[in-house]
């Protein structure tokens, strides 16, 4: 096939892509994709960060923890529904579009926040995941479309860093925010980001593509695959993981006698250094060894972070904190890089798999801390169980994945 055939119907930002690689000192990547589409993304994070904020206030209230802790379930299950139809749809129509959907629906969503109610916060949290799941799946298809090579890994990279970064923002802001100026303003500041990321969506290029639209047993029969079902697990350890965290950290650390805002922060850099770390580290050792060392440190770090808060070790918890954003961050970009090579089955098969699994596998964790504190009174029992399930991850990458460079 010819250049200008293998062009003809990926549009515009697609050639505009594609000449950019040919020419020597150019750049590839779609960067106005990177930055809209990231910036509707990063106000995602603001939100998901933002709510682990609210978690103290509900259960203040007199909302039993696992109720306040199952809206991360929420949002999780929303996402989980939300992937298998938005890969269809990015078949069928433009991928833009189907972001600018999801975002403009997780708005809503992120908008509902600004209410405390149980039923509010339910709701809340079940529409961003539902926008969240359509909008992260279009956004990786639309860059993916018009990259190849190291410039797709690059590109879904730096969308995910968007998520990554608002994350951790709202995570470490949060509580301050919320204090001073009460759950309204923040709802609807992230709200609005979210939202703007939506509307610009809509002014992207085209990224069309020839991709057919698969059965959907397609999507079971690639989970039977050991590679495909290990990444979707790993997935759940980590993307899945570090939402559980943002949901419970800010309420652990309000009982600690160390300074919970500076913690959050760290844990918050930390996040965001590990995604950079994960990237340099991939280069030199590879994706599957990048991600699986880094879910064994993960194992050592939750461990030791139960034991220090059984021992009411103040000092090591906040250590502790701080470690496991690097543990979430790192693997990040070198496992959906994963996704996008010769290791995995269809692209867009795969990374459904990976979301619908990795949330359903990680949703029942934020009811589970928060059942386990009520009926234990401390935090060790579920970061213990959050450790020993990354170990059990860990422990099945080295024998499907494995840890080599290739």
């Amino acid at each position: 096939m010819s250049d200008a055939s293998s062009r003809r119907g990926r549009g515009d930002d697609a050639a505009a892509a594609d000449a950019a690689a040919a020419e020597p000192g150019r750049e590839a990547l779609p960067r106005r994709a990177i930055l809209v589409l990231g910036t509707g993304l990063f106000g995602l994070g603001l939100t998901v960060g933002g709510y682990g904020a609210v978690v103290p206030l509900l259960v203040a209230d007199g909302v039993p923890a696992e109720v306040a802790g199952a809206g991360t379930s929420a949002f999780l299950l929303g996402q989980a529904l939300a992937v298998l139809p938005a890969d269809r749809l990015t078949r069928r129509y433009a991928p833009r579009t189907v972001a600018a959907a999801g975002l403009v629906l997780a708005a809503v969503g992120a908008a509902l926040l600004a209410t405390t109610t149980v039923a509010a916060v339910l709701a809340s949290r079940s529409l961003v995941g539902l926008g969240q799941g359509g909008a992260f799946v279009a956004a990786m298809v639309h860059v993916g479309r018009l990259t190849t090579g190291d410039d797709t890994a690059t590109a879904q990279g730096l969308l995910g860093a968007g998520f990554t970064l608002g994350f951790a923002v709202g995570l470490a802001a949060g509580p301050d925010a919320i204090a001073r100026f009460g759950t309204a303003p923040p709802a609807v500041a992230s709200a609005a980001v979210v939202a703007s990321g939506g509307l610009g969506a809509l002014a992207l290029g085209r990224a069309d593509s020839s991709w057919g639209v698969p059965q959907v047993g397609a999507y079971l029969r690639a989970l039977r695959a050991p590679v495909a079902a290990t990444l979707a697990l790993g997935n759940a350890a980590t993307f899945g993981f570090l939402v559980v965290a943002g949901t419970w950290y800010a309420d652990l650390l309000s009982g600690a006698a160390v300074p919970a805002t500076a913690v959050l922060v760290g844990f918050a850099l930390a996040t965001v250094a590990g995604r950079a770390i994960g990237g340099v580290l991939a280069a030199r050792v590879g994706d599957a060894a990048t991600v699986g060392w880094s879910l064994v440190g993960q194992t050592v770090v939750l461990g030791g972070t139960a034991t220090a808060v059984a021992a009411e070790r103040p000092a090591l918890v906040a250590a502790g904190v701080v470690l496991t954003g690097l543990g979430f961050g790192v693997p990040f970009g070198p496992l959906f890089a994963l996704a996008f090579t010769e290791i995995a089955p269809d692209p867009g098969v795969t990374l459904v798999g990976m979301l619908v699994v990795g949330n359903l596998a990680a949703l029942v964790y934020p009811w589970l801390v928060g059942r386990a504190l009520v009926a234990t009174g401390t935090f060790a029992v579920g970061l213990g169980t959050m450790a020993a399930t990354v170990g059990a991850v860990a422990l099945v990458w080295t024998r499907t994945v494995g840890l080599a460079r290739a």
